[in-house]
C-alpha cells in the first residue's frame, strides 16, 4: 500500500506575509541566523504579528547545524515556553528548529504551533518530515513525521537578497529534489506529478533569478516549486546524490545545493548505463518535452553551466586531494547507510559509491 502525506498547511502568494497577523499567539520564539537578524529582515517579518505579541529571537543558527547548537536551543524552548515557534531562514534555520522541537518533545515539552518561513528557495524543508544536523563530521539525516511543520509561509519578498551563488545552489537542490523523487523506488503517480512541476518551473525559471534577482514572478515561482519539490520527495523518498552530498559535506564543508548540482549528471550517468534504470528517465524525460535520458542529462549540465557551478569536485579548489581520498572510503560507508540510500532506484555496493565520488572528483 501506498500513502501520500503533507501535514503544513500552505500560505502562499502575494501578501502571505500577512497571514501572521490572524495567528493566535501571545509569545513567539524565532529560530534564525545572525544574518538575518542583524539586516532587519526578522524585524520586517515579525511587524506582521498581532500587536502585544512578545517574540524572543534565537539568532545563532549556522550553516549545517550542529548537535551542539541544537540541544542549546532546546535550553531556550524551555525557558521561554512560546505558543508558537517560526523558523525563519534558509534549510539551516528550519532543519534546526525542527531538530530543537524534536529533541524538546523527547524531554517532555508539549509542542507548540510550528510555522516555517523559508528566505532562500531551496530546500523545500518547510513542508518535509526530514531534518539535517551535523553531529562531529558526519550530517545525520533525521526522518520522522513529528519533525514536519505544522505550517508554512511562502513569500518571495523574503527571497529578494538572495545573491547569485546561493540562488544557484539553492535552486539546484530543488532540481536535484524532484529528479531523485521521480525516480525513486517509492515514486507514485502522485509524487512524479509533483516532481515534473517542479523541473518545470526550475528548468524556467532559476536561470532567470540567477540573472535578475528581481524578477519577483520568478522568484515566487521558484518558491513553490521548492516547496512542490518538498512535498515529492517527502513522500518519494531521494536517493543516492543526497546521500553522497550528505557524507562528502559533514566532512569537507561544501554547500549541500552545490554538492547536490556537480553529483548530479554522474549519479545519472550511474544509472542510466543499465536500461533497467534507465527507463524512468526516459520517462521524465518525456514528460518534460524531451527527446530521451540523453537530453535531459545534457540539459542539466547546461543549466548548471550558466549558474557557474563547477565540473568537479576538484574545481572547487576547497577539497585536498589527498585528504579526499583519505576519507573516500569512509564517506562511501557512510553514504551507504545513509537514510536517503533506500530508496534509490538501483542497488549500490561500498564500492559503486566509492567509484562515483572518485568520477565526480576527477571527472
Amino acid at each position: 500500500m501506498n500513502e501520500f502525506y503533507l501535514k503544513a498547511k500552505l500560505f502562499f502568494g502575494p501578501q502571505a506575509v500577512e497571514h501572521l497577523g490572524s495567528l493566535k499567539c501571545s509569545n513567539v520564539l524565532v529560530v534564525t541566523d545572525g544574518f538575518l537578524q542583524e539586516s532587519g529582515m526578522v524585524n520586517k517579518m515579525t511587524q506582521y504579528l498581532p500587536a502585544g505579541t512578545h517574540v524572543t529571537v534565537y539568532s545563532n543558527v549556522k550553516p549545517d547545524p550542529s548537535q551542539e547548537l541544537v540541544d542549546a536551543g532546546v535550553e531556550m524552548i524551555f525557558d521561554v515556553k512560546p505558543d508558537l515557534v517560526i523558523a525563519f531562514g534558509g534549510g539551516s534555520c528550519i532543519d534546526a528548529t525542527k531538530a530543537i522541537l524534536y529533541f524538546a518533545g523527547e524531554k517532555g515539552m508539549e509542542r507548540p504551533y510550528f510555522l516555517a518561513i523559508p528566505t532562500t528557495a531551496g530546500t523545500g524543508s518547510e513542508v518535509t518530515n526530514f531534518a539535517v544536523i551535523t553531529r562531529g563530521t558526519t550530517k545525520v539525516a533525521l526522518i520522522d513525521d513529528a519533525l514536519a511543520p505544522d505550517g508554512a509561509l511562502l513569500d518571495a519578498s523574503f527571497t529578494r537578497s538572495v545573491p547569485p551563488k546561493i540562488t544557484a545552489d539553492t535552486g539546484m537542490d530543488v532540481l536535484t529534489h524532484a529528479l531523485e523523487a521521480y525516480v525513486s523506488n517509492k515514486a507514485t503517480t502522485f509524487t512524479d506529478a509533483m516532481a515534473v512541476k517542479a523541473l518545470r518551473i526550475v528548468f524556467e525559471d532559476l536561470p532567470v533569478v540567477f540573472h535578475d534577482g528581481d524578477a519577483m514572478r520568478a522568484r515566487g515561482r521558484m518558491a513553490e516549486a521548492s516547496c512542490v519539490a518538498g512535498i515529492a520527495f517527502t513522500n518519494a523518498g531521494l536517493g543516492i546524490n543526497h546521500s553522497l552530498a550528505h557524507a562528502l559535506g559533514g566532512r569537507f564543508h561544501v554547500a549541500h545545493g552545490r554538492l547536490n548540482a556537480i553529483l548530479l549528471p554522474y549519479v545519472m550517468r550511474f544509472h542510466m548505463a543499465e536500461a533497467k534504470y534507465r527507463e524512468p528517465y526516459d520517462r521524465l524525460a518525456h514528460e518534460l518535452g524531451m527527446a530521451d535520458a540523453d537530453e535531459l542529462l545534457r540539459r542539466v549540465i547546461d543549466l548548471r553551466h550558466e549558474l557557474g557551478i563547477e565540473n568537479t569536485l576538484a574545481d572547487l579548489g576547497t577539497i585536498d586531494p589527498a585528504a579526499f581520498e583519505e576519507h573516500v572510503g569512509d564517506m562511501a560507508e557512510a553514504a551507504s547507510h545513509d537514510r536517503c540510500t533506500p530508496t534509490n532506484p538501483r542497488p549500490v555496493s561500498k564500492q559503486d559509491l566509492v567509484n562515483l565520488y572518485r568520477d565526480a572528483y576527477n571527472g
